[in-house]
């Protein structure tokens, strides 16, 4: 049998809405011209390669950083490379 537990959601930090680049919007197909900065990064880390991570990293690298570092399903290696960038940029 099934518990019903609470579900246990993670709280948005960036919820200002940011003018999404031509480039990413298909990653954000909801939106019209805007959306909350915390989920385009989310989809771009997601569903991104390499080189869309890294220019979403460069736009807002601290943004990024801490984003990666707060979900559990985020990909390792997109960890280690963000990692990797924030400490060479120290």
């Amino acid at each position: 049998m099934k518990e019903n537990k609470p579900v246990q959601r993670i709280m948005w930090d960036y919820e200002e809405e940011v003018k999404i680049p031509d480039k990413f919007k298909m990653y954000l197909w909801e939106y019209k011209d805007k959306a909350p900065l915390e989920i385009l990064i989310i989809r771009i880390l997601k569903y991104g390669d390499f080189e869309e991570i890294r220019e979403i990293y460069n736009l807002y690298p601290e943004q990024v950083y801490k984003i990666s570092n707060k979900y559990p399903d985020m990909k390792r290696g997109v960890r280690f490379w963000i990692r990797r960038w924030k400490n060479s940029s120290n």
